[in-house]
């Protein structure tokens, strides 16, 4: 299919992103990343963001991005609401945004 998360790990263009390998969840394992990535590029229909998914598993856990998706599966463009769900806790963690609710 598309890349795995060794692959990407060591890809040099991850020097260059504001994610860093220090922002991992350490109880992530990699095969458990490339599943679930693989998982929502097949849900979402959209393989281009295989890397960007591999960094939010890796930043959130499985378990909150499984939740994401199960909350954003109601919604009518649940892949849209998926990145809505992700990016606000983002600038939550960076301090961008005030008063997300993130349940």
């Amino acid at each position: 299919m598309t890349n795995g998360i060794k692959e990407i790990l060591n890809n040099s263009q991850l020097a260059n992103d504001s994610f860093k390998k220090r922002d991992l969840v350490k109880n992530v394992s990699l095969d458990e990343v490339d599943r679930l990535s693989d998982e929502l590029v097949k849900l979402y229909k959209n393989p281009s963001y295989k890397k960007w998914y591999c960094k939010a598993i890796y930043r959130f856990g499985a378990q909150q991005i499984r939740d994401w998706m199960a909350r954003a599966s109601d919604g009518k463009y649940p892949e849209r609401l998926f990145t809505t769900y992700v990016n606000q806790a983002n600038g939550f963690i960076r301090g961008d945004r005030q008063n997300v609710d993130l349940r």
